[in-house]
């Protein structure tokens, strides 16, 4: 499809398909969670379901290759519609904190001026901005406790979807780490944790009924199994220890047999699923204590953004690592040529051309955007964080704040994974980051005002 066909099919999408349908689910409280439930679950489809880019530049390697749409974000546009269509006269349009996320953009956009190619700077401009429509339409849409019983359940069921065809990869296919459909393993094992640890803190809420107890754990137990079959060392324990905080701020509510219950059936589950990837487990540990290359080339990498921070206090420009640190034009890859040649390597510049990107975020963000673009984000974090202590304390023994408490530990176990993962650059954990942002924003808000999440309507 050439890029003129594509322009016109992203312009109909977002200008003309989303709009009808937000005035549809406007018809219709069900239709609308539907659509909500519909946009939680699209992060886990492969990205070619879910993508259209104009002026693709397939060959390189940075977190955006192109101008980017999305049909998440179109599914965002319809349920903005809906809720002007709603005509409600209280409707607050932005959630709280949008203007932070703003402000970091706009931050990062100061390297669009010093950056080596500006087209990449304005793809990544365009990805980080335009996505934040998730964001606005993840608060308009979710309103009370009915919709966080859907949403909970499209989770689970998109966990054991996932489930089934990392078993099919595994099984049939013969795959050692397995990624689902995403990318590449880590980013589906981040995922999986991130959508895990909310339901397992609601499942250990009192007021969960036995049946969505039962549908919230086999979502769990279907995230742990893709961790353990991606063999991703971070993400393993990263839900290991949320794991682990979730069950503590459960029981500081006070030790239930319901707990005392799940306790052993986590155990029980827990060590099934680690006996059917133990090969696996083996072979990575084996791996890892043979080869400490892949520490070293961090350490490279790490070395280089420094050097363009240094050189660059403004960035080398979003989305442009990976002509930096890259012949032609990048002067930093004279740093990665000097390590391989001390190393005994011969050095042929063709071997220079697409160097990887480094795998710290926040290194990556300052690199790319320099300290301003590197402080809007860090802000912006650390509100989220506040907001998820806030609603924790105000909801403590609500169903609310069961769930708060488990979108609490999965952002600060994000946000320290991002020391060693590019956590939140790929499209569909973005995107699946901001909705849940977005929920969270909803939530606040009804702090503010003194009230938990009505029971909900149809």
């Amino acid at each position: 499809m050439n890029d003129w066909v594509k322009a016109v099919v992203i312009f109909a999408g977002y200008f003309i398909v989303a709009p009808l349908l937000g005035r549809g689910l406007s018809r219709s409280r069900t239709f609308e969670r539907a659509a909500l439930c519909l946009l939680v679950f699209m992060p886990s489809w492969a990205p070619n379901m879910l993508t259209l880019m104009l002026d693709s530049e397939e060959w390189y390697r940075g977190h955006t290759k192109g101008f980017e749409a999305s049909l998440i974000e179109m599914v965002a546009v319809a349920l903005m519609v809906c809720a002007a269509f709603r005509r409600d006269h209280q409707i607050r349009w932005l959630p709280p904190g949008a203007w932070l996320y703003l402000v970091y953009c706009g931050l990062s956009c100061m390297s669009l001026f010093p950056a080596l190619n500006t087209v990449f700077a304005l793809m990544a401009a365009v990805k980080f901005t335009k996505v934040f429509l998730l964001f606005i339409a993840a608060f308009l849409a979710f309103r009370d406790q009915e919709d966080l019983r859907w949403v909970l359940r499209t989770l689970a069921f998109a966990l054991m979807l996932q489930a089934l065809v990392a078993l099919k990869m595994r099984l049939l296919d013969g795959r050692w780490q397995v990624h689902g459909w995403f990318e590449h393993q880590n980013p589906m094992a981040m995922w999986a944790y991130f959508c895990a640890l909310p339901l397992l803190s609601v499942a250990l809420a009192p007021a969960t009924s036995r049946r969505d107890t039962g549908i919230l754990l086999a979502g769990v137990g279907a995230a742990a199994l893709l961790i353990l079959l991606t063999v991703s060392r971070a993400s393993l324990a990263a839900f290991t220890a949320g794991g682990l905080v979730v069950i503590v701020l459960a029981a500081l509510r006070g030790v239930t047999m319901k707990l005392v219950s799940i306790l052993a059936i986590v155990a029980i589950a827990g060590l099934a699923a680690g006996m059917l990837a133990l090969n696996s487990l083996r072979a990575r540990v084996q791996e890892v204590s043979e080869h400490d290359e892949e520490q070293d080339l961090r350490a490279v990498l790490i070395e280089q953004s420094g050097a363009m921070l240094r050189d660059h206090p403004f960035g080398v420009g979003w989305n442009n690592f990976g002509i930096a640190n890259s012949l032609p034009q990048g002067q930093y890859a004279q740093i990665m040529m000097d390590w391989d040649e001390s190393r005994g390597f011969h050095i042929y510049e063709d071997n220079y051309y697409a160097n990887p990107l480094t795998e710290s975020w926040y290194w990556l963000v300052l690199a790319e955007t320099g300290y301003f673009g590197f402080a809007g984000l860090v802000v912006f974090l650390a509100v989220t964080l506040r907001w998820g202590g806030r609603t924790l304390i105000a909801f403590w023994r609500t169903p609310t704040g069961y769930f708060v408490a488990g979108l609490l530990v999965v952002l600060a176990l994000t946000y320290l994974h991002g020391t060693v993962e590019r956590v939140l650059t790929q499209t569909k954990n973005l995107s699946l980051w901001l909705i849940f942002l977005g929920f969270l924003a909803r939530i606040e808000l009804c702090r503010r005002r003194g009230a938990d999440l009505t029971e909900g309507s149809s």
